[in-house]
């Protein structure tokens, strides 16, 4: 499904999935999907990708526990 933007219109498909993206627990979540592909989008010419939603795939890390 393409989604519009100022510009053009954007293929989620086009757009690359960050490193954060493959780390997140919700990446697999189907009602997530949306929010996420338009996080992707909005952020798609930054560096550095933040997304306040993200939940690790292993857990919260402790930094006491990481040697």
């Amino acid at each position: 499904m393409p989604f519009f933007d100022s510009e053009d219109v954007v293929l989620p498909e086009k757009i690359e999935l960050r490193t954060a993206c493959k780390l997140c627990d919700r990446s697999t979540d189907v009602t997530d999907e949306v929010v996420c592909t338009l996080r992707r989008i909005a952020q798609r010419d930054q560096p550095v990708f933040t997304c306040a939603a993200f939940v690790s795939l292993y857990g919260i890390l402790n930094d006491d526990i990481i040697i």
